[in-house]
C-alpha cells in the first residue's frame, strides 16, 4: 500500500508541474482550443484526484487546494501569454478539479473496502 506521505509528494508535484508547463514554453502546452482546452481539464481533475487521495480526512481542505490551484493557473497563464482566459475557463477549472475529488474519495472508499476484505491469516 502507498503511504500518505509519498501520496501527499506526488500531488503537490504534480501541482507544482501543471504551473511550471504553464510558464513553459507554448509548444509544450497541447493546444486544442484557445485559451482552455480538453486537456487542461483533464490535468486539473487529476490533480483533484491526487490532492484527495493524499488527504482523506480533510476534504474541505482538498476543495480549497483546487480552487487555489486553479487560480494560481489562472495567474500563471496570464504571465506567461498575457491572456487569462475567461470566467468560463475558471469555472471549467473548478468543475473538472471537483470531478477529480470526487473520483478520488470513491477511489479511496474502494481501495478501503478492498483493505477490509482481505483475510489475514
Amino acid at each position: 500500500m502507498i503511504s500518505d506521505r509519498f501520496l501527499k509528494i506526488i500531488a503537490w508535484t504534480y501541482l507544482t508541474a501543471l504551473i511550471g508547463v504553464t510558464f513553459a514554453h507554448l509548444n509544450w502546452q497541447a493546444a486544442l482550443g484557445n485559451p482552455f482546452d480538453i486537456f487542461r481539464a483533464g490535468a486539473l481533475c487529476l490533480a483533484g484526484m491526487l490532492a484527495r487521495l493524499a488527504y482523506p480526512q480533510s476534504p474541505s481542505f482538498t476543495c480549497l487546494l483546487m480552487i487555489g490551484s486553479v487560480l494560481a493557473l489562472s495567474v500563471s497563464h496570464f504571465l506567461a501569454n498575457g491572456n487569462y482566459g475567461s470566467t468560463f475557463d475558471i469555472i471549467v477549472g473548478m468543475t473538472s478539479g471537483l470531478w477529480g475529488i470526487m473520483i478520488g474519495s470513491a477511489l479511496r472508499k474502494l481501495i478501503g473496502s478492498a483493505s477490509k476484505r482481505s483475510v489475514s491469516y
